[in-house]
């Protein structure tokens, strides 16, 4: 089903992709993460030895490959939002399945990655590397998942609701909370998995 027509009602909307609520969720959520960064970059300064003795443990080519996942799980949703704008149902249906696989990517590496560390009696007890490795990538992981739930209820919702106001509302906030997740993994995995390489 495809229609050159713009959703009605376009004069309601608010300037900008997204509401004012999302924007405002994700500046918070923001400083939140950036005061976790600042006090394990702290941290790592007091103890250097025991991060980067730790961060041996990780295995960088594994979340390179959720980095690629993740990349192109973002790069599937906008392309959905866009598919939304043109009323083109096939379309969005079509581009949030491959966001939600490749969702389903890192969901699935991140899950390896944490049972091989729970395996090896390693614990976010065991140093305070690892008490950040889980709190950081844990939170993260959580903002995945809710995420893949916001975009598997637009994909469902897409055949009724294509073309009107709240939809192309709603998947352009479920773009923006998925695009955060994306830029908050580019400064995790360089944070917890490569600093030490580049020493």
């Amino acid at each position: 089903m495809m229609n050159n027509a713009s959703p009605q009602g376009d004069s309601a909307l608010e300037p900008g992709p997204g509401t004012n609520g999302i924007w405002t969720f994700v500046f918070i959520d923001m400083l939140v993460f950036l005061m976790f960064f600042l006090i394990y970059v702290s941290e790592r300064h007091r103890v250097t030895e025991v991060f980067v003795k730790s961060q041996h443990h990780l295995t960088p080519w594994v979340a390179l490959l959720s980095t690629v996942a993740l990349l192109t799980s973002s790069w599937c949703v906008a392309e959905a939002v866009q598919a939304t704008r043109r009323l083109d149902v096939r379309a969005v249906t079509r581009w949030l399945g491959f966001s939600l696989l490749l969702g389903g990517v890192f969901v699935i590496n991140k899950i390896v990655e944490y049972s091989g560390k729970i395996a090896a009696g390693i614990s976010p007890a065991t140093n305070s590397f690892f008490s950040f490795y889980f709190l950081i990538t844990g939170i993260h992981f959580l903002h995945v998942c809710v995420g893949m739930i916001f975009i598997a209820h637009c994909r469902a919702s897409a055949s009724g609701e294509t073309g009107r106001t709240q939809y192309l509302k709603k998947i352009e906030n479920t773009g923006l909370f998925w695009h955060f997740v994306d830029i908050l993994w580019l400064f995790i995995f360089p944070l917890l998995y490569l600093t030490e390489l580049v020493q």
